[in-house]
């Protein structure tokens, strides 16, 4: 006897039997248990989810000679003939070979005769949304009243292009993808049969790339038990066969993209080509693990039963999404899903790839406010991780001295060292004046120390500032320039009062003393040197004659 696939060995034979689509399961099997079968249905859903073979179970449930519970008996001479598809009572129909209206003609000359062994002639129709139009209109008013022993079964992946006429004239199921746990299961049982084993990591991964159908994970399975040594299905054996990496590339290779080491993501990319990979895969798979970590970012416990993986690999997701902020992340999500896209076309998918991983190690240098809110949100990160480390033990920090037990400890030794002297007494119990803090006379200093302080109060204005030209200090002035092209953005942001009133307050922190900080235009900005000329005749004037003995018309130059 010829091979079966396995997704046709394992075809249920009964409601029970069929994974994942409980609420449609229950509602045919009371209507064929009452006797309240309709005329017409419609199952759409994606593939492999268990439509054809609802409809083929329907097909012989609705004309059992024995039933059980709703179930066909399999045993009995209808059930028999349908199985071994030597009746006329069932059709099947593939819509996308047969959606000429002259092929719906010839099935509707057949509906006006009965049964020959069932109660039902059942017609299921498969990939109905491929009729055309003309085939459409001319099963329209048989789908409303067909004669009293006809049954119609349409099936769809696309219910959305068929006509609102019919939709209206059947009982619509959907079905929804059929969740890993219960695939896992019944490919257990299938590989129980067949004597062999299998690990757990290999069993999710193939779950995993069948996407919610069971037919799609039997297929790959099949391919795997082909491949199987000494009957035993391994995880690196269903990579092989989907073209897959492990879950250590993958983590390594985020890794390096937290870090911003282009090298050492180039250097992955040549070691993924080198072991046969497809890039269109790795992309793929690299966007389902940055979606990980943005799941492990929002859903704050049991994320694992949403990513459908183990307790342990919801930890290290945990552990790795503290590396980036969640705008980046989702930065680079949109860039692989648009990279994967693209690769499809591409000529050379490896620069494809080379290029979507290179774009991930850049940081996002945009002076929009969503680049912004990204950097910040580094920023932040690095800072959530560097408290964890602290929290761990990784990471400790000395203790400073309180100012109160330096100087306690201070006086003590003063005491110690001459305990008989009245002087060193009162010096130890007079307190020290603190410093002062030193004026800065370069004017490059003060600006230096002041993009400091933005850089750990106000990183948005910092984004704004550091990349302008400084044009120096004149009578507690500091001036900066803004280029021309960012009239609209940065010039009005930074001139807006509340703005310029801060940036003064932590520019007079850096000097030490109050200044003030005047921004201009690019070409609207006055000659500095001929400014610091004017001063310094002022000040000889002054100095020579006396401050009451000059005065300065500020109108002239």
């Amino acid at each position: 006897m010829a091979y079966q696939a396995l997704y046709r060995r394992w075809r249920p034979m009964t409601f029970e039997q069929v994974l994942g689509q409980t609420a449609a399961v229950k509602a045919l099997r009371n209507q064929i248990e009452i006797g309240r079968i309709a005329h017409a249905y419609l199952f759409c859903g994606c593939r492999g989810t268990g439509k054809t073979t609802l409809a083929k179970l329907m097909s012989r449930a609705v004309n059992c000679q024995n039933p059980n519970h709703g179930d066909p008996c399999g045993e009995c001479e209808v059930c028999r003939a349908i199985m071994n598809e030597t009746t006329m009572d069932v059709v099947e129909l593939d819509a996308a070979s047969n959606n000429s209206v002259d092929n719906i003609r010839e099935l509707l000359e057949q509906v006006r005769y009965p049964a020959q062994m069932g109660r039902y002639k059942v017609y299921i129709i498969d990939e109905v949304h491929m009729l055309s139009t003309a085939a459409f209109n001319a099963l329209l008013k048989t789908l409303e009243e067909p004669p009293e022993h006809v049954v119609f079964i349409l099936a769809t992946t696309e219910p959305q292009k068929l006509p609102a006429t019919i939709l209206s004239r059947v009982q619509r199921y959907d079905f929804g993808r059929i969740p890993s746990s219960l695939m896992v299961e019944r490919m257990r049982l299938a590989l129980d049969e067949m004597n062999m084993t299998a690990e757990d990591e290999a069993l999710q991964m193939v779950a995993r790339a069948a996407e919610g159908a069971m037919r799609d994970a039997f297929s790959i399975l099949d391919m795997c038990v082909a491949g199987a040594e000494n009957g035993a299905i391994t995880a690196a054996q269903v990579r092989d066969v989907l073209g897959t990496s492990d879950k250590d590339f993958l983590f390594a290779y985020a890794d390096l993209l937290a870090a911003y080491d282009a090298g050492g993501v180039m250097r992955k990319v040549d070691e993924l080509m080198r072991s046969g990979r497809e890039p269109q895969v790795f992309l793929r798979e690299m966007a389902g693990h940055v979606r990980a970590l943005l799941t492990v970012k929002a859903v704050d416990k049991d994320a694992a039963s949403i990513l459908d993986v183990t307790d342990e690999d919801e930890k290290r997701y945990r552990q790795q999404a503290e590396q980036f902020s969640s705008a980046r992340l989702l930065r680079i999500l949109d860039d692989f899903v648009r990279a994967e896209g693209e690769l499809r076309f591409a000529s050379t998918p490896r620069i494809g790839l080379e290029s979507a991983s290179l774009r991930a190690c850049q940081q996002n240098a945009s002076e929009s406010s969503e680049a912004l809110l990204e950097r910040i949100g580094e920023l932040e990160a690095q800072l959530s991780q560097l408290q964890s480390k602290l929290d761990s033990g990784a990471y400790t920090v000395a203790a400073a001295p309180a100012e109160g037990a330096a100087k306690g400890g201070k006086a003590a030794a003063k005491a110690g060292h001459s305990a008989n002297t009245e002087k060193e007494r009162s010096e130890a119990a007079t307190p020290e004046a603190p410093a002062s803090k030193p004026i800065p006379n370069d004017a490059k200093l003060v600006w230096k120390e002041f993009l400091s302080i933005l850089s750990k109060n106000e990183p948005p204005l910092l984004g704004l500032l550091r990349n302008e030209r400084f044009l120096g200090e004149e009578n507690g002035t500091y001036r900066v320039q803004i280029a021309r092209a960012k009239k609209d953005f940065s010039y009005v942001k930074l001139n807006q009062p509340a703005r310029k009133e801060k940036l003064s307050q932590y520019l007079s922190e850096a000097a030490a003393k109050p200044v003030k900080l005047e921004i201009v235009l690019e070409g609207e900005t006055v000659d500095v040197a001929q400014q610091d000329a004017r001063a310094a005749a002022q000040q000889t004037l002054i100095d020579t004659f006396g401050r009451e003995n000059v005065q300065i018309d500020e109108g002239k130059a």
